[in-house]
Parts: structure tokens; C-alpha cells; sequence
């Protein structure tokens, strides 16, 4: 049986944990945190992403689970003025599968809960790997692998130590996220659907999750300030109100909604696209190969096609150097494409003149035919 090792128990390693286990293999994920918990909050997961969760068995967890917002629609931050729809009702039958919205941890522990605890190591810090497979650990504990895959996120340590050691740098815009409980807010604010208000250099996104049992917001900003990288990094309501004065009731209403315990702020941080996401025995995945700013919400989802493309690379090759060779091939245009999208997409939603974005053709996720991939299906690189 061949040896593989997972780096990092996020969605993209649990996700290649599943599919690899679809292939006949037993792979062992080792996760440097000492329990899973309930990180994150809400999640987009567009149709591409969502055939790969259909074919690891998932449909019926996303039926009882996720949202399916009717529609994505954009309004001026300041005016309040209606720019633009994208309806979603069609997602299905235009796609093949649905365009959903979840609780980032409960998709997680679902995916965990398939992959089996008790294929993981937790409190497993990776020390130091070598692209023979030869892993060293925090604790002077040593494993060999045949092939391992590298998930551990955008501060990888094994990209760091075998691709590319040029640290993450601040991109200039920064992310803050709070869960509100609906109860705190009108109904207008748990509707099915996706509100983004946007402006000069700021949008401030909601939609509900867990159903409506909770409202998630997300607020993307600029600044020239460097900002922690850290999903627990405390936020401050005074510093919202500040940036977003001025705008519309709309948004005033869900910002005093929010229970500054529960608000938080990152700063986002980029790497330079890879041209290569293999040494040896050893190969990048998600975030650590191909970090992006969420302004297409890719971020999850192009981890899970990862995922699913890796499975089928192992279960088409004879051995693990030939079906680590066909994931490159197949997965790294797609994702560099991504990747490059995604971090121009900031600059396009957050223009100066939010008319541009109604009288203007717009890139989005449709027009760019991002939502028409789908990784059970594409066609694998050549043998």
C-alpha cells in the first residue's frame, strides 16, 4: 500500500483525505493544532466546488446543510441604489450543481467526521520535510511517506522549505468578519440571498448561514497599515463605524448589530503564483500552493478541486511520482488562473465609481467561466 501523508487538516486536506481514500488509499493527515474547533464562519462554495463535494458523497449533507441563496445582488454603499443581480435559481440546471453557502466549521467537522479521527495526528507540528518524503516533527518524532501533500495554508512550511522561501506579504486589503444572531437585526437581513454593498475601496457583504440561525458579514477593506494575518484578531466597532461612515441605513443597522466580542479583523496576505507545486515525493495543495484574496469566494473551493483531482490522479497512475505529475499538470493553469483573478478582483469591486460596476460589462465569476469547471470530470494531464 503506498505511504501517503497529509500536512494540515483544513477543507483542502480533509477534501484530499476523502478522495485519496475513494482511490483505495489509507492516507494519515497530521494537523499541528491540538483539536479541531469551531473556526471560521460563513463560506461560499460555487458550483465547481460543489460536484466535487457531490462525488465524495456529500449531496445530501449540502441539501440539509447549506443555504442557496436565490440571487447575489450588488447595491451602492453610500445611495443604497440597486446595481445589479446575479440570479442563482438557475445555478443547478446552468452549472450542474448548486452555488451554496455554509458554517465553515460545520462543513469542516462533516468532512472530518467522513475522513476518520482517527486517521489524524493532532498537536503534530511539522519541523522540518525533505522531497524524499522524510518528515521531521516539533516533538524529534520522524516519519517516511511515499508521497505527502502539503495543505498546511498560506504560511506553509513545507513551501517555504521546498518551493519558495519568500514570505507572504501584506496585499493592502484587509478582511473583518462577525456572526450576528439574526434575532439582533430586521428580516430583510436573513433573506436567501447575497447582499454586497460596495464602494470606494470597501464592500460589506451578508448572507445567512446555519439557515437562518445566524447572519454571517463580511467587510472587506484597504488600508496602507499592515494588519495581523490571524483569524482571532480582535476587531474594534469604533474602527468599523469610522470606515464605513457615511453609508447607507442599511449598512449603519448591520453594524450596530454586531457584539464587538464577536467581531474580528485580519490582514490579507498573498504569495507570487508557483510554476511548479512538486519536488519529489512532495506536492502543494490549496492555500500553500495558491493563495488568493476572497473577492470571487474561490478560496475553499479551488482547495476542494484540488482535492478531488488529486484522488483521481492517484487512482488513474501506477505509481505516486506519475500521479503527482498528472495533479500539477491538470490542477496548476487552473489555479494560477484563479489565484490571478481573484486578486484583480478586488481592485474591479471596490472601484472608485460603484456605477461602473451596473453601466460596465462585468468580470465575475460567470463571465470569467469560473462556475463551468468541474474537477470530476476535467480532463487529467497526459501519462
Amino acid at each position: 500500500m503506498t505511504r501517503i501523508a497529509i500536512i494540515g487538516g483544513g477543507i483542502g486536506g480533509l477534501t484530499a483525505g476523502i478522495a485519496l481514500q475513494q482511490a483505495g488509499l489509507e492516507p494519515v493527515l497530521y494537523e499541528r493544532a491540538p483539536a479541531f474547533g469551531e473556526v471560521g464562519a460563513g463560506l461560499s462554495i460555487s458550483p465547481n466546488a460543489t460536484h466535487g463535494l457531490n462525488a465524495l458523497g456529500f449531496a445530501d449533507w449540502i441539501n440539509a446543510h447549506a443555504n442557496e441563496p436565490l440571487e447575489q445582488c450588488l447595491f451602492h454603499g453610500q445611495t443604497d441604489e440597486h446595481l445589479r443581480t446575479f440570479d442563482r435559481r438557475t445555478a443547478r440546471e446552468t452549472y450542474g450543481a448548486a452555488y451554496v453557502q455554509v458554517h465553515r466549521a460545520e462543513l469542516h467537522e462533516a468532512l472530518t467526521s467522513r475522513f476518520g479521527l482517527q486517521n489524524c495526528h493532532l498537536g503534530a507540528e511539522l519541523a522540518q520535510i525533505d522531497a524524499s518524503g522524510a518528515l521531521t516533527f516539533a516533538d524529534g518524532t520522524q516519519a517516511q511517506y511515499d508521497a505527502v501533500i502539503a495543505a498546511d495554508g498560506l504560511r506553509s512550511i513545507v513551501r517555504d522549505q521546498l518551493f519558495d522561501p519568500e514570505p507572504a506579504h501584506f496585499s493592502g486589503h484587509v478582511a473583518w468578519r462577525a456572526l450576528v444572531d439574526p434575532a439582533r437585526l430586521s428580516p430583510e437581513y436573513v433573506q436567501r440571498r447575497n447582499t454586497n454593498h460596495i464602494g470606494a475601496g470597501r464592500n460589506f457583504v451578508i448572507y445567512p448561514v446555519r439557515h437562518t440561525a445566524l447572519v454571517n458579514m463580511v467587510m472587506l477593506t484597504q488600508s496602507t497599515d499592515w494588519a495581523e494575518e490571524s483569524w482571532a484578531a480582535k476587531g474594534d466597532i469604533a474602527d468599523l463605524r469610522e470606515i464605513f461612515s457615511g453609508w447607507c441605513p442599511y449598512v449603519e443597522r448591520a453594524i450596530d448589530a454586531i457584539d464587538e466580542s464577536a467581531l474580528y479583523r485580519w490582514g490579507l496576505f498573498i504569495r507570487k503564483p508557483l510554476e511548479n507545486w512538486v519536488s519529489g515525493r512532495v506536492a502543494l495543495l490549496g492555500d500553500a500552493a495558491h493563495p488568493m484574496l476572497p473577492y470571487m469566494g474561490q478560496g475553499a473551493s479551488s482547495a476542494i478541486e484540488d482535492g478531488i483531482v488529486l484522488g483521481r490522479a492517484f487512482a488513474a497512475a501506477r505509481d505516486p511520482a506519475q500521479a503527482l505529475a498528472l495533479y500539477q499538470q491538470t490542477r496548476l493553469p487552473r489555479a494560477t488562473f484563479l489565484q490571478t483573478e481573484s486578486n484583480l478582483g478586488g481592485t474591479r469591486l471596490q472601484a472608485l465609481d460603484p456605477y461602473v460596476l451596473r453601466d460596465m460589462p462585468i468580470k465575475n465569476e460567470d463571465a470569467l467561466g469560473i462556475f463551468n469547471y468541474n474537477p470530476v470530470t476535467a480532463t487529467l494531464g497526459h501519462l
